[in-house]
């Protein structure tokens, strides 16, 4: 993993450079520490509080490299990862208001918007990361967000925490929604379940043996399910189905669509399969047999 971390040089900057500390060290990332200068002039001093602030980090077992650049910071930081590949920018940002469109600065929310990589602000006082809390109303972008969450808390052994948010209804089912606060329980209960599946279809395994002996047993053919191998020879034999190919195209194709988490939640289909494999739809009724098959 690359980290980046942005600094003025100035203390306000040292929760982000502690923070990506606490990520950098466990996730043994690559990090580089970005320092934007407003004129040229500024760059050697600017360099001097860098190489301060990365003495802290050495402590954590990270080695960053430092670059030191004059100009608008925002512009510094959109070019740096325009020409660099970050799985994550690590700046930091000062409480502006509790109140209005923006309670951190303009400048943090065009960072924001401006670069491709995931952006951790960096506000307040953490000394350990032990919860990761991830907000969602159920939208498919979330799923990004689940997945790196959760490979930055398995890396600081943190425990994760979704919550669901969902829009208000309108007025009118009002009545509605008060009657169904009794039903409140079971739907925090349906609810956990359905995170618990999700997380366990999105776990890693930590695997030790060689691919040629995992993927073995899926290239062999075995009978179709439903049917025993007979020792009688009168018998007609149980039909056997072909086996899976991982290099192929079309296997590595299905595999990956039903190692998809979100199958944990409802289960999967033949009809889904076959939207997801064939995403160009026909009218030939042989072609839809032989894709439904």
């Amino acid at each position: 993993m690359n980290i980046l971390i942005c600094s003025d040089g100035t203390s306000s900057a040292q929760t982000a450079i502690h923070l990506g500390g606490l990520l950098g060290g466990p996730l043994k990332a690559k990090t580089v520490l970005l320092g934007s200068a407003e004129t040229s002039s500024d760059e050697h001093s600017l360099r001097e509080a860098l190489q301060k602030q990365a003495e802290s980090l050495h402590g954590r077992g990270i080695s960053p490299d430092i670059i030191v650049q004059s100009g608008e910071p925002v512009r510094q930081i959109v070019d740096q990862t325009s020409k660099n590949r970050y799985d994550l920018v690590v700046i930091g940002a000062r409480w502006t208001g509790t109140t209005g469109h923006y309670w951190r600065s303009e400048k943090t929310y065009e960072v924001i918007k401006s670069i491709q990589p995931p952006v951790l602000v960096a506000i307040g006082e953490s000394k350990q990361l032990k919860r990761f809390l991830v907000c969602t109303g159920g939208k498919e972008f979330i799923e990004q967000a689940v997945q790196f969450t959760g490979t930055l808390a398995a890396a600081v052994n943190a425990s994760v925490t979704l919550l669901h948010v969902m829009a208000e209804p309108p007025a009118m089912y009002a009545d509605l929604v008060f009657r169904s606060v009794a039903d409140l329980h079971r739907r925090a209960e349906v609810s956990q379940r359905i995170n618990e599946r999700y997380l366990e279809g999105m776990s890693v395994v930590k695997e030790t043996r060689p691919v040629k002996q995992l993927v073995e047993p899926l290239c062999a053919r075995v009978s179709e399910p439903g049917q025993k191998a007979s020792a009688n020879p009168a018998k007609k034999p149980a039909r056997k189905v072909r086996a899976l190919n991982p290099w192929s195209k079309e296997d590595a194709a299905l595999l990956v669509a039903i190692s998809d988490p979100k199958w944990m939640v409802a289960g999967i289909r033949n009809r889904d399969l076959v939207a997801i494999l064939y995403p160009a739809t026909t009218s030939d009724d042989q072609e839809k047999r032989r894709r439904s098959s």
